[in-house]
């Protein structure tokens, strides 16, 4: 029997151009969950006491010491979404399975005098697996599609999935050079390789067991590659107070498809299809100010330029509610604050939060676009704390632990139409960070 696609084609189109899984902090386009140090302060734009500023404040990299400094640190993550609907059948419940245990990064530089090298290998967006192996709710929209679509042969389906990886990995170099005692600047590139995965799949059968089940499993990948630039300024005004800022411009994504099985023989996506998933423009700016001697506070905003970035195009189950993913989610910013206390010259302790805000345009119309309710996309609060020991006098080790809790929210699925089906989501995730910062 020949399936008429097109009636669930939407549904499930999205999970291919699906950008990958959850952040710590923030969304998946905007990470700033990047070091161990970040981990432990939650805010870093304008440090200039380690080299992993290297993606926070680049031109504060003047005002380390002469010499080497590399940065390396591991993330573990411990991600909990969770979605929750009733079609009719009483309440379903989905929450991601697993870990994230290894999401790293590597910082370098080289000062002297009046001039600094950088160079980093880091993930600003991605890192991590959406893993629902019972299904989720757009699994179970697309099984209850596909069944009508046989004509009374199968009345159920069973065995439903998804799983999806995304890794945004950066490269990025550059320079710095301080005009003044007062002022320097910074500028570099960065290049974004990225590939995304999808794995998803049902069984539609009968279930007096006469007629054999059917299985459909789609394993795909979508790559890409861009380039961006960065300019930093770090301002020095007077002893004790430092402001750091930086401008990341937006990369453009084309992600290109290679099917690896596909199940549904191309009709939904194709061998060589193309879409755009574009890291946004960020703009981050930080102020700190040495209370006492042993005594730094830090505040941080980011601004992320969402609505100018081309995510493609989302719908509400048809092509004529078709409406652009980007204009929908809106722009995005955050605000946070930290302490740091020099509890003696070689041990210092450090705590700090960070407030993100989604200011969607549509949020039951990005919330469309597969994935969104397998990662979920809401206002969010991130907590973290840990300290840094100097194990000699050109070694230190940073240990941070944090804890991210979003706002609850209820949202209308319209991919369900003409269902009226709210969806309740909840969501929360666990770091833990450890790294090391050296200076040759």
């Amino acid at each position: 029997m020949k399936i008429n696609y097109n009636l669930f084609r939407l549904l499930i189109v999205g999970v291919l151009l699906f950008s990958g899984s959850t952040l710590l902090v923030g969304q998946i386009d905007n990470l700033t969950n990047m070091s161990a140090e970040w981990i432990r302060l939650s805010n870093r734009n304008a440090a200039v006491d380690a080299v992993d500023i290297v993606v926070y404040n680049p031109a504060g990299l003047t005002k380390l010491t002469d010499g080497f400094h590399f940065n390396i640190s591991n993330q573990t993550l411990i991600r909990k979404p969770k979605h929750s609907f009733d079609l009719g059948m009483g309440k379903e419940t989905y929450t991601q399975d697993g870990i994230d245990p290894f999401i790293p990064n590597f910082y370098a530089a080289y000062k002297k005098d009046k001039w600094a090298l950088f160079g980093g290998i880091y993930i600003p967006a991605g890192g991590a697996v959406v893993d629902y192996p019972k299904g989720s709710i757009n699994t179970k929209l697309l099984g209850y599609s596909l069944i009508p679509q046989f004509g009374g042969l199968y009345d159920h389906f069973k065995n439903d999935y998804l799983k999806a990886t995304s890794l945004y990995l950066t490269f990025t170099a550059g320079g710095a050079y301080a005009i003044s005692d007062f002022i320097s600047i910074a500028g570099g590139l960065r290049y974004i390789h990225v590939k995304n995965t999808t794995k998803l799949g049902l069984t539609v059968a009968d279930s007096t067991g006469i007629i054999p089940g059917t299985a459909f499993d789609l394993n795909a990948k979508m790559t890409g590659n861009g380039l961006g630039g960065i300019l930093g300024i770090d301002i020095f005004p007077l002893e004790g107070l430092n402001i750091g800022i930086r401008y990341e411009t937006k990369v453009k994504l084309e992600l290109e498809a290679d099917i690896i099985k596909d199940s549904f023989e191309g009709m939904l996506i194709s061998q060589g299809d193309k879409s755009r998933r574009d890291l946004p423009a960020m703009l981050g700016v930080g102020v700190s100010y040495d209370i006492t001697s042993c005594l730094r506070a830090e505040v941080d905003f980011n601004y992320f330029f969402q609505k100018q970035a081309d995510w493609g195009i989302t719908s509400a189950g048809n092509l004529e509610n078709a409406i652009l993913t980007a204009k929908a989610a809106g722009d995005c910013y955050s605000l946070g604050a930290c302490l740091a206390y020099q509890a003696c010259p070689k041990f210092q302790v450090s705590a700090g939060f960070l407030y993100t805000i989604f200011d969607f345009k549509d949020m039951a119309g990005y919330f469309t676009t597969v994935g969104a309710f397998e990662v979920l996309y809401s206002d969010n609060c991130n907590l973290g704390a840990g300290f840094c020991y100097a194990l000699t006098n050109k070694v230190k080790l940073n240990v941070g632990v944090g804890t991210t809790i979003w706002k609850d929210e209820t949202i209308k699925a319209l991919a369900a139409y003409p269902l009226d089906l709210d969806v309740q989501t909840t969501n929360k995730s666990f770091a833990f960070a450890i790294g090391t910062n050296i200076s040759l």
